[in-house]
């Protein structure tokens, strides 16, 4: 096979191992880099990579699909599983971009009690060796949770860990695609996995963050359908509706009772869906179109608060000015399974975030797209806060789906 053509090349490695059937995982938006505090509102857990089960922190995010740590974080010298290969991955997120050897390596999650879990003998890592400045906010790396199709590579001439490619030449490989971690979790019977979150952004109401309740959350491995201290009432289940995002249709935002429908993408369309699902996003992102209307809903009710809104979402305001108790529930409504629609409402706690910045500041967590987005909204981790959200990648004909239930108290739940 040249590696001048552009065949798709499937490269799948399995694995055996035991898993337990559910695992609950601390996580947290805040992380402790010996005196300093990394506070940009991602969730992050740590993976354990290598035959010395090296620590690395990475932000959870359903919007990508690789598991790549920055190569300063991964000593390879000290791990005796490594094994280099040919491939080679690269992709832009919204803070710079980045070029990665893929080693294969043991991979496992580290748990609250400092097991490691999920383990898996040969799991596929991407370690950057060509990257912006603080690409991923401060962690060591990401872990992309989206399906598959998502962790392009390309297949190289030579090894990519001593070639060190640039990106002007990937036209030496061909294209390929590689079972990220996430996926290959699958040999050991893991294709389910929630989060339990109460934040959007870091609450900086103490002096310190990282102790404070609220910036700590679960994620869970397994059926998180199965964890009834975790919520109560029914589970709204969305239908995830192709295979490179979670991607859903989202059909109307209701606020109070003002209801706005919202279009779906054009056929042929250079977008699949009108909504992205996405854990690494700490804001709703709704089109521009519907972000307008959203206001001018808000708007109905009060005069003041589209424009509270639109000033919060830029730069924060006195959350003294905020009386959460007048705002109104915001509805997400979406296609469910079966025909169903799925609501999920985001209380006003979640879509104002008070003592965000610093304490006494309160943000909006509404904001209009860009341009770029091509009419679909991202809808992040206010849909997540106040819920615990169950993704299974097996139903709904193995496009997936992703279910919304009340939280209970996580302190309650030893949280």
């Amino acid at each position: 096979m040249a590696f001048g053509s552009r065949e798709n090349v499937v490269l799948f490695e399995g694995s055996e191992g035991v898993m337990a059937e559910i695992v609950r995982i601390p996580i947290s938006n805040v992380l402790t880099k010996g005196n300093d505090l990394v506070t940009e509102g991602k969730y992050m857990l740590r993976v354990a990579v290598g035959a010395k089960s090296q620590p690395v922190d990475v932000i959870l995010d359903t919007g990508s699909s690789m598991l790549v740590v920055y190569d300063d974080a991964y000593d390879k010298s000290a791990d005796t599983d490594a094994e280099t290969t040919q491939l080679l991955q690269t992709e832009t997120f919204a803070s710079g971009a980045f070029m990665a050897a893929v080693v294969r390596t043991q991979i496992g999650l580290v748990d609250g009690a400092s097991a490691v879990v999920a383990r898996l003998p040969r799991g596929n890592l991407a370690v950057a060796y060509k990257y912006d400045h603080r690409m991923f906010m401060g962690a060591d790396g990401i872990f992309g949770l989206a399906p598959a199709a998502r962790n392009r590579a390309y297949l190289m001439p030579f090894d990519t860990w001593d070639a060190g490619y640039r990106k002007d030449q990937l036209d030496l490989g061909q294209t390929a695609d590689l079972d990220p971690y996430i996926a290959q979790l699958a040999t050991i019977d893991i294709e389910q996995f929630a989060f339990a979150v109460q934040r959007s952004t870091v609450c900086m109401a103490t002096d310190k963050p990282a102790e404070d309740p609220l910036n700590h959350g679960l994620f869970i491995l397994g059926d998180g359908a199965e964890c009834t201290d975790l919520y109560a009432g029914a589970v709204a289940s969305v239908a995830v509706q192709q295979g490179t995002h979670y991607s859903a249709n989202l059909i109307a935002v209701r606020i109070g009772d003002q209801v706005i429908d919202v279009p779906p993408i054009a056929p042929n369309g250079p977008a699949p869906t009108n909504a992205i699902i996405d854990s690494g996003a700490n804001k709703l992102i709704l089109d521009s179109a519907t972000y307008d209307k959203v206001l001018a809903a808000f708007g109905t009710l009060n005069a003041n608060f589209s424009a509270a809104l639109s000033a919060g979402s830029s730069q924060g305001c006195a959350q003294t000015s905020i009386d959460l108790g007048a705002w109104p529930p915001l509805e997400i409504i979406m296609q469910g399974t079966g025909g169903a629609q799925a609501s999920v409402a985001i209380a006003p706690k979640h879509y104002w975030q008070f003592d965000t910045i610093k304490r006494g500041t309160a943000a909006s967590a509404l904001i209009g797209s860009r341009p770029q987005l091509h009419g679909q909204s991202i809808l992040g981790l206010p849909l997540f806060c106040g819920n615990l959200v169950m993704f299974d990648r097996t139903a709904n004909n193995g496009q997936g789906t992703i279910g919304f239930a009340p939280l209970t108290d996580l302190n309650a739940a030893g949280v």
